[in-house]
């Protein structure tokens, strides 16, 4: 599978998005959506859900933080069928999450290598220019000042 990349595409007036191409080709039909961390979605293959879904329902049944996730997660997610020119109808209350207003939003659509997300993209570039220090540092402390991949030596 191909995740890597971006796109952006309207949102219609009708809520739907239309995926790519290659996106369609990938999903056999249809997806899963549900809220993501960061007032967005996340967006998997039939192939991908299950094996998210279960990592969720592993842990103590009544620990307060795993609920909660899987409110987030297994709580919002639904099945969205593709109609045959590759779109998709964002459900109500996912598009209410994720601010996507139809006729109106423009939906930034990242694969990112486990999953899919979609956001708003006037939110994703907001969010971004927020983290790009948080990110520069990050990537400094994982892949090193020389950009070799090497991280740096930790000081004493």
């Amino acid at each position: 599978m191909d995740m890597q990349g971006a796109t952006v595409n309207p949102v219609d007036a009708s809520s739907r998005i239309t995926l790519r191409d290659h996106q369609v080709d990938e999903l056999d039909g249809k997806v899963i959506l549900t809220q993501g961390f960061d007032e967005n979605l996340y967006m998997f293959s039939p192939e991908q859900w299950p094996q998210f879904a279960e990592k969720l329902g592993g842990g103590e049944q009544m620990d307060p933080d795993m609920d909660d996730l899987r409110r987030l997660f297994l709580g919002a997610a639904i099945e969205v069928d593709l109609d045959d020119r590759g779109r998709m109808k964002i459900p109500e209350a996912l598009r209410d999450w994720a601010g996507l207003t139809p006729g109106q939003s423009r939906a930034m659509i990242l694969n990112i290598g486990t999953r899919w997300e979609i956001w708003e993209q006037s939110r994703y570039m907001a969010y971004m220019a927020d983290r790009r220090a948080a990110l520069k540092e990050f990537a400094r402390r994982k892949f090193g000042s020389g950009g070799g991949g090497e991280p740096e030596a930790q000081q004493q």
